[in-house]
C-alpha cells in the first residue's frame, strides 16, 4: 500500500478540522451561495514538474492560512504552509527521509498549528504536530506497527486523530489528546485481519471543538460504517439511506480514506457506496436526520458519483457548505460546492484533468489540488 501523499487518483493513498472563531453572519452569506468563484491556483517552492510531481493541499483554516505537501524534482516531499497572503514555509519533520520519504501535512486548525505524518528512510510513518512557531511534536501511537501512525485531523484544542496499524497490518483508529495521552478504538466487529489480504479500513477521520469524532470502518464482511465517538468514549454507528450491504464489496457508508466533514453544532457530511456501486453523498443532522444528494454531472454508472471509492475527502462548514468531490460518466473528478440551501457549484480550476477538494473554512475558502494534462499536482484555493 502507498501512503505517499501525492498518489491520489485511482490509488489507496490516505487523506484528511476547523473549529472557526465568530465571524460575521454577512461576510459567510456572500461565500456560501455558490454563485461566483475566484480560484486562485499555486506551486509551493521547489515543485517538481513532472508526473506525480508538485503541490497538494489539504487543508485551510479560518485566517485563510493553508498546508499541505510538496513533491520536488526527486520525489521527495516535504511540508508546507501557506499564509492567505501567499507567503510560504517549506519544512520536514525530524526524522523524515527527504528523498525517498515525506512530511505529509494533513490539516491545520484556526490557530495555526500544524498535524500530519513522516515517512522515515525505512517506510515507516510517525505522526507529527507543528506550532505555528515551527515547533516539533512527533510521536506514534501505543502499538503501531506495519504502516505506522497516520494523523488525519485536529480541533482547535490540539486534539488529534487518526489512524495506525499494529504488526500484523491491522486497522485501528486513535485520538491523541492534548496532553499527549492516547485513546485507540474500533468499531463494532471491526475486520480485524491486516492489510493487503485483510481490510484496510479503520479510522478516525474528524473531531469537533467538543472533542466528538467521526470515522469510519469496515466490518468483518467487509462493508463499510460511519462512526461517531463520544467524549466519554461511547460508540455511535450508522449507515446512510440506500447504502449498499455486498460481502466483501466495500459498499455502505464511507470508504477508506473517504474523510467526513463534521462541523462544531455535530452535522456529519459524508459518501456512501450503493448496492450498484454507485457514490451518493449525505448530510446527516445531530438529530440524526439524513439528506442524501448528488452533485449535478456525477455519473451514474458503477464507481462514479458523488464521491469515490477511496481517498475522496469531504469537508463541512459551521454553515453547512459541504465540498467535495463527484465523478462523471467519463470518470473524471471534479470538485463540487453545496451551498446549505442545497445548490451546486462545480469547483474545477483552469486546466484541471482531474480535481479534489480537501477543505473549506467559515467564509467558504475552498482548498485542495489538481492535476494537470502532464500529470502534475497543483494547488488551489477557491473564495467567493
Amino acid at each position: 500500500m502507498t501512503i505517499h501523499a501525492i498518489s491520489k487518483f485511482g490509488s489507496t493513498t490516505f487523506r484528511k478540522g476547523v473549529f472557526a472563531f465568530g465571524v460575521a453572519l454577512s461576510a459567510l452569506g456572500m461565500g456560501l451561495s455558490g454563485a461566483a468563484q475566484h480560484v486562485t491556483t499555486f506551486d509551493a517552492p521547489g515543485a517538481g514538474t513532472a508526473a506525480n510531481q508538485g503541490t497538494v493541499a489539504t487543508g485551510i483554516n479560518v485566517r485563510g492560512a493553508s498546508t499541505g505537501s510538496v513533491t520536488d524534482a526527486g520525489y521527495g516531499t516535504h511540508g508546507f504552509v501557506r499564509t492567505g497572503e501567499g507567503e510560504f514555509t517549506i519544512f520536514d519533520a525530524p526524522g523524515a527521509d527527504p528523498v525517498i520519504g515525506c512530511t505529509c501535512p494533513q490539516a491545520i486548525n484556526d490557530f495555526g498549528v500544524v498535524a500530519g505524518y513522516d515517512i522515515d528512510s525505512n517506510g515507516f510513518s510517525h505522526g507529527f504536530v507543528r506550532s505555528p512557531e515551527g515547533k516539533f511534536t512527533t510521536f506514534d501511537v501505543p502499538g503501531a506497527g506495519g504502516i505506522g501512525s497516520i494523523p488525519v485531523a485536529l480541533n482547535s484544542e490540539g486534539a488529534v486523530v487518526g489512524y495506525y496499524t499494529d504488526s500484523n497490518y491491522v486497522f485501528y483508529s486513535f485520538l491523541r489528546n492534548p496532553d499527549g495521552s492516547f485513546k485507540t478504538f474500533s468499531g463494532p466487529d471491526a475486520c480485524d485481519t491486516g492489510f493487503p489480504t485483510g481490510c484496510y479500513a479503520n479510522e478516525a477521520t474528524n473531531i469537533n471543538f467538543w472533542g466528538t469524532i467521526v470515522g469510519n470502518y469496515a466490518d468483518s464482511n467487509f462493508i463499510e460504517h460511519s462512526l461517531i465517538r463520544r467524549p466519554d468514549g461511547t460508540l455511535i454507528t450508522f449507515d446512510a439511506p440506500g447504502a449498499g450491504a455486498l460481502a466483501g464489496s466495500y459498499q455502505g457508508t464511507g470508504c477508506p480514506g473517504c474523510y467526513a466533514g463534521f462541523n462544531i453544532w455535530g452535522a456529519i457530511a459524508a459518501t456512501y457506496t450503493d448496492a450498484n456501486n454507485v457514490h451518493h453523498g449525505f448530510v446527516r443532522n445531530p438529530d440524526g436526520k439524513f439528506t442524501t444528494f448528488d452533485a449535478p454531472g456525477a455519473g451514474t454508472g458503477s464507481y462514479q458519483g458523488t464521491g469515490c471509492s477511496s481517498d475522496c475527502p469531504v469537508s463541512l462548514n459551521g454553515w453547512g457548505a459541504i465540498t467535495g468531490v463527484y465523478i462523471d460518466a467519463n470518470y473524471v473528478y471534479h470538485g463540487y460546492l453545496r451551498s446549505p440551501e442545497g445548490k451546486f457549484s462545480t469547483v474545477d480550476p483552469s486546466g484541471s484533468v482531474g480535481t479534489v477538494p480537501f477543505s473549506i473554512n467559515d467564509f467558504g475558502a475552498i482548498t485542495g489540488d489538481y492535476l494537470d494534462a502532464n500529470n502534475v499536482y497543483h494547488g488551489f484555493i477557491r473564495v467567493p
